[in-house]
C-alpha cells in the first residue's frame, strides 16, 4: 500500500514537472527562434579599419565623430551638403513632421555644443536639428532631451530631435518630462535605429544611399567600412537581446529549475537516441558481428567480414539528428561503393573528406524512421552478399 502511494506521488510530481517544461518551452519558442536566427546572421566584418581600433568604437563619442564628419558640409569629403541632404531624407521617412532641405543649405554641424552630441544649425533660416547618439546604448541623463531642446530653442526653431539608437528597442526616457515638453518634443522626435529591417534606419537609409551617391573615393571607403561596422555590432547585439529575454523569463516562478532540467535532458538526448537504436537491433544485427555503443552516443555495428572485405557502420547521434558512417576500417585504399556495388542503399552517401573507404549521410532528428529503414536495408543487402 505504501509503495503504491509513493508511486502515485512520484507520477503526480513527474506529471507536474513535464507540464512546467511544456509551459516553459512554449513561452520561449519565439525567443529561441530569434536567438538561433541571430547566430546565423552574425556578420563577418572582415578587414575593417574601425575594428582594428576596437578600443575606440566602443566609446560613446566614436559614432558621433564619424557621423558629424560626413554631415558637415565644410569637411574635407568635398561633397558639400550631399550627405546632410540624404540624412534629412532619412528623417523625413520617420514620423509625420517633414524637414525642408533648403532650411539647411548654410548649416553648421557642431560637436558638443551645450553637451549636445551633434547640433546642425543654420544661422540664416534659424532652423536646427539636435542629434543625441545612443548607438553604444548609453543611458539618458536627467531630463536630457528637454534640456537640449529648451537651450537651443532660445536661438533656433528646432525642426527635429534625432535619437540615434543601436536598434529599435531603445526609447528616450520621458518620466521626467513636463506635459508641455512632451507636447512640444514628441511631434519632432525621430527615433532612428542604426540598423533595422522594419523601420527607417541609419544603415539602409543614410549610409547605403551615401555610398551610392559618393564621388569621393576616400569618403566612399570610410562609409563602406563604417556600414560594415554597424552591421557587425548589430549582429552581435541580437544575441544579447535574446539572452536578456531568456534571463528575465528564468526569474519568473521556478523557470530556472525547469530550464536546467531541459538542458540536462538535451545533454542526455544523444545517448538516449543511440540506446533506442541499440535496443531495436540488439537481437538482429547479423551479419554484423555485434552491436555496441562507443562514447555513449555512437551506436556501432561491428565489422562484417567477407573474403578480406570489411564493412562497419557507426551511427553518431546528436541533438540535431544522426550521422551514419559506412566504412572499411581495414583497408583505406578500397572504394567502398565501387567494391561493394550490392550495397545500393549507400549510393547517395557522400565520401568523408575524400576518403574512398568511408561514406556518410546525415538524417535530421525527426527522421528516426528513415534511419531504421536504412539499417534494415543495409542488413538485408549484406545478408545477400554473405549468401553469395
Amino acid at each position: 500500500m505504501q509503495e503504491r502511494q509513493l508511486l502515485e506521488t512520484w507520477r503526480e510530481e513527474f506529471k507536474q514537472h513535464l507540464n512546467s517544461i511544456n509551459i516553459f518551452t512554449s513561452s520561449n519558442t519565439q525567443t529561441a527562434f530569434f536567438y538561433e536566427k541571430s547566430k546565423k546572421e552574425i556578420f563577418d566584418i572582415g578587414f575593417n579599419v574601425f575594428k582594428l581600433s576596437s578600443d575606440l568604437y566602443y566609446r560613446e563619442n566614436f559614432h558621433s565623430d564619424i557621423i558629424k564628419a560626413f554631415l558637415d558640409p565644410s569637411e574635407k569629403h568635398n561633397e558639400k551638403t550631399k550627405y546632410l541632404n540624404i540624412f534629412i531624407d532619412l528623417l523625413n521617412k520617420s514620423g509625420h513632421h517633414q524637414l525642408n532641405k533648403y532650411d539647411f543649405e548654410n548649416a553648421m554641424v557642431i560637436r558638443e555644443r551645450n553637451n549636445i552630441d551633434i547640433l546642425i544649425a543654420d544661422e540664416i533660416s534659424t532652423k536646427a536639428i539636435i542629434i543625441e547618439n545612443k548607438i553604444n546604448n548609453a543611458i539618458d541623463q536627467k531630463r536630457q532631451l528637454p534640456r537640449y531642446f529648451n537651450t537651443i530653442k532660445e536661438k533656433y526653431n528646432v525642426e527635429a530631435i534625432v535619437y540615434l539608437t543601436l536598434n529599435s528597442t531603445k526609447r528616450p526616457e520621458k518620466n521626467d518630462w513636463t506635459k508641455d515638453e512632451i507636447l512640444q518634443i514628441e511631434p519632432i522626435l525621430k527615433v532612428i535605429p542604426s540598423l533595422d529591417k522594419s523601420y527607417p534606419n541609419l544603415f539602409h537609409d543614410w549610409i547605403v544611399p551615401s555610398i551610392i551617391e559618393s564621388k569621393n573615393s576616400e569618403g566612399l571607403f570610410l562609409l563602406q567600412q563604417y556600414g560594415n561596422l554597424i552591421k557587425h555590432i548589430n549582429s552581435q547585439t541580437m544575441d544579447t537581446i535574446s539572452v536578456e529575454k531568456f534571463y528575465n523569463t528564468l526569474k519568473e516562478n521556478d523557470s530556472l529549475k525547469t530550464s536546467i532540467s531541459i538542458r540536462n535532458m538535451l545533454n542526455d538526448l544523444p545517448e538516449y537516441m543511440a540506446i533506442r537504436i541499440e535496443d531495436k537491433y540488439k537481437n538482429h544485427y547479423f551479419p554484423f558481428s555485434k552491436i555496441w555503443r562507443y562514447q555513449l552516443r555512437d551506436c556501432v555495428f561491428e565489422c562484417f567480414d567477407m573474403e578480406g572485405f570489411t564493412v562497419k557502420m557507426d551511427i553518431w547521434c546528436g541533438e540535431y539528428g544522426y550521422k551514419i558512417h559506412v566504412w572499411n576500417p581495414k583497408n583505406t585504399e578500397l572504394d567502398i561503393k565501387q567494391n561493394l556495388p550490392e550495397l545500393a542503399c549507400i549510393s547517395d552517401f557522400t565520401y568523408d573528406g575524400g576518403k574512398v573507404n568511408n561514406v556518410f549521410k546525415e538524417f535530421s532528428f525527426f527522421e528516426e524512421e528513415l534511419v531504421f529503414e536504412f539499417i534494415d536495408q543495409i542488413i538485408a543487402q549484406l545478408k545477400t552478399v554473405k549468401l553469395e
